[in-house]
């Protein structure tokens, strides 16, 4: 990611107010000897750097992969697990092994729903067999 917070000095040394009372005086009168073309370049400073942060950040939050702002968001799964690999897991089918789903994961949840369709297909075979040969269904 290359967003970068604006510090408090960053700020205050860009700030209109960072400049003398008479910018435009000669140095021997408190001043900077500023032209107008750099008090016009001063004055823009400020808001040039936060255009530059707010371009930065508009990159990383459209970006993708671990440099992106997706990339730097952890998660809480697990140590250094961030939004970026969350999005990749789901892509990936990694995300159902660790899903919780009550006291198990989506991916063993899954697997047991089916088991358990495969085994009543099992018993519907069965009794469709029966059924074809006469036998019925009591049991």
């Amino acid at each position: 990611m290359t967003t970068k917070i604006i510090t408090d000095a960053e700020a205050r040394e860009l700030k209109i107010s960072s400049l003398p009372s008479r910018p435009t005086a000669p140095a021997a009168f408190g001043g900077r000897g500023y032209t107008a073309t750099e008090m016009k370049a001063a004055f823009d400073k400020l808001p040039e750097l936060i255009i530059s942060r707010l371009n930065a950040l508009i990159t990383d939050i459209e970006g993708t992969g671990d440099d992106s702002l997706a990339g730097a968001i952890p998660t809480g799964i697990s140590d250094g697990h961030t939004l970026s690999q969350l999005f990749a897991d789901i892509h990936s089918g990694d995300f159902a092994g660790y899903l919780r789903v009550g006291d198990t994961s989506l991916d063993s949840k899954i697997s047991s729903i089916c088991e358990s369709l495969a085994a009543l297909d099992d018993r519907i075979s069965t009794l469709e067999e029966r059924l074809a040969d006469g036998k019925g269904g009591g049991e």
